[in-house]
């Protein structure tokens, strides 16, 4: 009977030295998330060592710096770079006090990051607790800078300033700016007439080019978007004139007397400074003579050799941008050496 009674009291030392530890390791986790967890217990004289607490942050701005934004920013924290002596990193649980006020903002989790959007600009502090499985907390904490954003700043340049409607005019947007966002994260659109119809889409390309229909005053308004919609203006004028023909010239040499002749229209000129291009025909016979010895080229210069000697016809037709052309024809005497002797 003794020997039952002393088994029966044995067995409830067991039963009660585990309920001592469970209620130990809960009291513990009493501010965390409640989640069931295996309680590690220590050999007599070995030391548990704290967790080491990670904290990386990171935003979505699209900036290079991930510890700034605005009121709107989405900061990412993320405490599963902590590790423990003891504990398995997975085991590990995080909590966070986004203002550091002493006001935990999580439980303790072993999900170990937390999206936060700071409402008021100013300097913030972020703390992040560290709970290893033997009870160890650690912390540390990192410095947040918010601020308002605001609009960005608007400004494209043109080239040219005058043009025809053959101009193919420049749009340079690359020098707007935003306070809060780099450069390549802006968005731009052109309303190339300023009626309140955009004719592109909002789009990250700096540079536009653009053709105007018909001569007047342009005014041309750009918006300037950054990643939150906020936007600014900026509006140019331009001047399309009509378009005025080119002038032809032509100027020829003769190099020697076996019918080699050079043939220079290079004295040719478009009053409106566009590029020309330029057709020969090196025996001009009439209105009715449509054979050209040469198509359309962007040289000024050519040259000739006559197999016989007489007169000749050189007949010089340029054209610019717009298509308008204008026409230069001299004669040129050839003498072959050879009708010499």
């Amino acid at each position: 009977m003794k020997k039952i009674i002393f088994i029966f009291i044995t067995i409830l030392i067991v039963l009660s030295s585990f309920l001592t530890a469970d209620i130990t390791f809960a009291s513990m986790l009493a501010s965390g998330s409640g989640e069931t967890v295996d309680y590690y217990s220590y050999e007599e004289g070995e030391q548990d060592l704290p967790p080491k607490a990670v904290l990386r942050v990171r935003n979505d701005t699209g900036n290079l710096d991930q510890l700034s934004g605005t009121t709107s920013t989405k900061f990412t924290f993320d405490g599963n770079g902590s590790t423990d002596e003891e504990t398995s990193t997975n085991l590990l649980e995080v909590r966070f006090d986004f203002e550091n006020d002493g006001q935990v903002d999580t439980y303790f989790s072993v999900t170990r990051n937390e999206n936060y959007v700071y409402e008021t600009p100013g300097l913030k502090t972020v703390r992040m607790e560290v709970l290893d499985r033997g009870g160890n907390v650690s912390s540390t904490t990192q410095k947040i800078y918010i601020v308002e954003n605001t609009a960005p700043e608007a400004y494209f340049s043109i080239n040219p300033k005058v043009g025809t409607p053959a101009t193919e005019f420049i749009l340079d947007s690359s020098s707007s700016s935003d306070s809060q966002y780099r450069r390549n994260l802006l968005e731009y659109r052109y309303d190339f007439n300023t009626d309140g119809e955009w004719d592109t889409k909002f789009k990250k390309t700096t540079l536009v080019k653009h053709n105007f229909d018909y001569p007047g005053i342009k005014n041309i308004t750009m918006e300037v978007r950054d990643p939150e919609g906020v936007s600014s203006f900026y509006k140019q004028t331009v001047y399309v004139r009509q378009n005025r023909a080119p002038i032809a010239k032509i100027e020829s040499t003769p190099t020697n007397e076996n019918g080699h002749i050079n043939l220079d229209g290079g004295n040719s000129y478009d009053p409106d400074g566009n590029e020309l291009q330029y057709k020969w025909d090196f025996n001009y016979t009439g209105e009715n003579d449509i054979m050209w010895d040469t198509s359309w080229t962007s040289s000024n210069s050519t040259f000739v050799t006559f197999k016989k000697s007489g007169e000749y016809l050189v007949r010089l037709l340029v054209r610019d941008a717009d298509g308008e052309t204008d026409e230069s024809i001299i004669t040129v005497f050839v003498t072959l050496l050879s009708d010499l002797l």
